[in-house]
């Protein structure tokens, strides 16, 4: 066994020793992401971890993320930064399949407007083209929770790059 195993295989033992349920439900969480990253569900580690899907479609896009105390912030809501995020991925997934094959998009500018917190189920952000130009891409997202509650509204830009291998 290498010296970081021996190292990982110990904090866990302390982990579980002192893990209260919320601990264990969150260890569970982060673990079937790495395993799902390692079986190819997931591409990314952000995705695999926030347990993320998505759906992309020519004009829209529709991400998802479980609501789970992984993406909690202090008061036990969903964490701003992960509404951020969402609302990146499903805008920047959705540009990045309507540019030219060997060309990708970065994010340029992001806006968001937080409206509303929620304490149900699942993040659901919706993805849209305000403007699809040949080197500048520019998206809105409105983000809700799986019943249909308005978060968050988002805009923003992306600029085209090379692909890079």
């Amino acid at each position: 066994m290498t010296p970081q195993l021996a190292e990982i295989e110990q904090l866990f033992q302390t982990i579980l020793t002192e893990a209260d349920t919320e601990d264990t439900e969150v260890l569970m969480h982060l673990l079937q992401g790495i395993r799902d990253k390692q079986t190819g569900i997931h591409r990314r580690y952000i995705n695999a971890a926030l347990h993320m899907t998505g759906s992309f479609y020519p004009d829209h896009s529709i991400v998802r993320i479980p609501i789970t105390p992984v993406i909690h912030n202090t008061i036990k809501l969903p964490h701003g930064g992960i509404l951020a995020t969402i609302a990146d991925a499903a805008m920047g997934g959705l540009a990045s399949r309507a540019v030219e094959e060997g060309k990708n998009v970065v994010t340029t500018n992001l806006n968001i407007n937080y409206i509303a917190t929620t304490t149900n189920k699942e993040l659901v952000a919706k993805g849209y083209f305000i403007n699809k130009g040949r080197s500048m891409l520019v998206m809105e997202c409105v983000i809700e929770d799986e019943i249909g509650k308005k978060l968050a509204t988002a805009t923003a830009t992306f600029f085209v790059i090379k692909r890079r291998q």
